[in-house]
């Protein structure tokens, strides 16, 4: 049986995401700060990005990684604190990429795995939370950087774009950002977390050894490119 590692999996995407790929017969790890529903799983704060690498070695074998975990401060550039600024970029930024190098080498061993990236619509667009935006134009770089350096070694990286959905990141987003979008959106209506959830699952499973560094937009039009 395959194990998949899905951060973020406490609420929205991450645990919709652990859902599916549960339902398609996986063993997946759920990760989060903190688990408002049971069944709980690791609890682990991407900020210390100093423990990551004893963490992956605790969890054993695993044969896809799911980087979902993200946060958003939904405050203006001129409201920003440090404080805020290093968080985000830790979490949104730098975690995911020591969980791609430390996973990476045990799926290089094995010369097989699969990464999908959460990244976003905010990446292609100007976004109200600036700091959000980067981190998440990062996710997409570093995504087509990893499927560069990794696919030789028989590993898939590849990234979602979400637009608007009904989780908790959307409900502290800034009013005009919402609306923004969703003037675009072509049935009207904010994503649900299961609809990435199985753009992710077939990322995760069935999607073809060709497709890699690619960035899947699931944005229902609310931005095209």
């Amino acid at each position: 049986m395959k194990t998949a590692l899905v951060t973020g999996a406490g609420r929205g995407i991450g645990l919709a995401t652990a859902k599916a790929l549960s339902a398609a017969g996986l063993r997946v790890i759920a990760l989060d700060r903190e688990f408002p529903q049971k069944p709980s799983g690791v609890t682990y704060d991407l900020e210390n990005l100093q423990g990551i690498a004893a963490l992956v070695e605790s969890l054993g074998a695993i044969d896809i990684l799911v980087n979902n975990a993200g946060v958003q401060t939904a405050v203006s550039i001129e409201r920003y604190t440090d404080e805020a600024r290093r968080r985000i970029l830790r979490v949104n930024l730098e975690a995911p990429v020591e969980l791609i190098r430390a996973l990476s080498k045990q799926m290089i061993g094995r010369k097989s795995g699969r990464i999908v990236n959460v990244a976003s619509v905010a990446a292609f667009t100007a976004h109200t939370d600036l700091w959000y935006g980067v981190t998440k134009a990062g996710v997409v770089s570093f995504t087509r950087s990893f499927a560069s350096y990794l696919g030789p070694h028989g590993i898939q990286v590849n990234a979602v774009a979400p637009g608007p959905v009904e989780t908790e990141l959307l409900r502290k987003a800034q009013p005009e950002r919402i609306e923004q979008l969703m003037r675009n959106a072509y049935t009207r209506r904010t994503g649900r977390p299961e609809e990435i959830a199985e753009a992710i699952r077939w990322l995760a499973l069935d999607a073809p050894v060709v497709l890699n560094g690619a960035v899947i937009d699931v944005t229902d039009g609310c931005y095209l490119r």
